[in-house]
C-alpha cells in the first residue's frame, strides 16, 4: 500500500536514510509556525526569567501551541509518514529547536565535533550521532550491533537556512546501514566525503530515518535558527516527551490526532473481551477500529482505485504533489 512516496524518494529513503522535500508548507503555513515559534520562546523566557540571547530546546512543543499541532497530521506530510513507517504509530517526541546568533566574539568549534568554545559556552555544537543509541536503549548486538529501524522524524526550518553555517543540520547518507559502534571507533569524526550540510528554504522538510548520523553545526549567521521536529514511532513504544498529554488536548482533537498522541480509542476494556485470562494490548494487537490511521489509510488507496499510482514528483520537490484530504 503506497499513498504518496514515489518509487525514487522510497530507494533514497531506504538507501540514503531521507528524502528531502523543497517547499512543502505554503508560506501562510510556514510565517504561521516561525511566529508560533517566537511567540512560545518569549512567553518562555518570560516565565523563567531568560534572557533573549538564551537558546534551547522546547519538547513536547505540540502542547504549546496549535501551530505545532496541525504539523503532527499534516496532510500533505501524513501520507508520506505512513508509507514511511506504517500506520500503527504515534508521536514520540515534537521540539522545538531555538538558537540565536553566536555572539560576534565567540569561536566555533569544527562541526561535529562536540567541542570548542561555542560548546563550553553551552551553545551545543553536537557532535555526530544516531538518536536512541544510549546505552540504557539499544546499543546493543541487535541487527549485527545496527540500530533498529523504531522511529523516523520529519524536519522543517522555519527560517531560511539555504546559507552555509546558519546552524544547518548535516547528515551522513547511507549511515543507518552501519553501527553506532563503527562512528564511535571514528571518535565521531565523519570524513567530508560522507557529509552532507542541508541548506534549504523556509517551508521544507526532510523526512529521515533518526538511524542516520547528524549533527547540528554552529549558527554564525545573524539569523535566530528556528526549527521544529517532529518524531513518530511504534505504538508498542513508549513517548519520549511525555507519559499521558493532557485530557483537554485530547478531548479537542480529531481521533486520528488522538492515535498520534498516545490515546487508546474508547473501550470497557483496552486489554481486550477477555483480558483476565488472554489480555492483548491494543498498542500491539490491532484492529481497525482500534487505530483510525489504519482505517484512514486504507481509505484513501480504496478510493484511489486499482489505478492508483504515487505522484510524480522529484525527491527535492513533492510541494503539490500529495492530495490527501486532511484526516480528521
Amino acid at each position: 500500500m503506497t499513498l504518496a512516496m514515489t518509487p525514487q524518494q522510497r530507494r533514497a529513503f531506504d538507501e540514503d536514510g531521507f528524502i528531502i522535500l523543497e517547499n512543502l508548507l505554503t508560506a501562510a503555513e510556514s510565517n504561521r509556525l516561525a511566529a508560533a515559534a517566537d511567540e512560545v520562546v518569549a512567553r518562555i523566557q518570560k516565565e523563567k526569567s531568560l534572557p533573549r540571547e538564551t537558546h534551547f530546546q522546547v519538547r513536547n512543543a505540540l502542547a504549546q501551541h496549535d501551530a505545532f499541532l496541525d504539523l503532527i497530521d499534516h496532510p500533505r506530510i501524513l501520507p508520506l509518514v505512513i508509507d514511511a513507517i506504517g500506520w500503527n504509530i504515534q508521536i514520540r517526541t515534537t521540539h522545538l529547536d531555538y538558537r540565536p546568533p553566536y555572539p560576534d566574539d565567540l569561536e566555533a568549534g569544527a562541526v561535529g565535533s562536540g567541542k570548542g568554545a561555542d560548546s563550553e559556552a553551552g551553545y551545543r555544537n553536537t557532535a555526530w550521532h544516531p538518536d536512541l543509541a544510549s546505552p540504557e536503549i539499544f546499543q546493543a548486538p541487535s541487527l549485527d550491533g545496527r540500530l533498529p529501524f523504531m522511529e523516523i522524524k520529519v524536519f522543517y526550518p522555519l527560517f531560511d537556512m539555504t546559507e552555509s553555517g546558519c546552524g544547518n543540520l548535516w547528515l551522513s547518507p547511507g549511515s543507518h546501514l552501519r553501527t553506532p559502534a563503527e562512528l564511535r571507533d571514528m571518535d565521531r569524526e565523519v570524513p567530508p566525503d560522507q557529509a552532507l550540510e542541508l541548506k534549504l528554504p523556509a517551508g521544507s522538510a526532510v523526512v529521515w530515518r533518526t538511524a542516520v548520523w547528524h549533527c547540528v553545526g554552529p549558527n554564525q549567521s545573524p539569523k535566530t535558527r528556528k526549527i521544529m521536529h517532529v518524531g513518530y514511532h511504534y505504538r508498542w513504544l513508549r513517548p519520549g516527551d511525555y507519559i499521558q498529554q493532557d485530557p483537554d488536548l485530547l478531548a479537542r482533537c480529531s481521533p486520528i490526532r488522538q492515535q498520534l498522541l498516545g490515546a487508546l480509542p474508547g473501550s470497557d476494556d483496552p486489554l481486550g473481551a477477555d483480558s483476565d485470562i488472554a489480555p492483548a494490548s491494543q498498542y500491539w494487537q490491532t484492529r481497525r477500529t482500534d487505530v483510525p490511521l489504519r482505517a484512514w489509510a486504507e481509505s484513501q488507496v480504496e478510493a484511489a482505485g486499482k489505478e492508483h499510482t504515487p505522484p510524480s514528483a522529484t525527491t527535492t520537490h513533492l510541494a503539490n504533489a500529495t492530495t490527501a484530504p486532511k484526516p480528521t
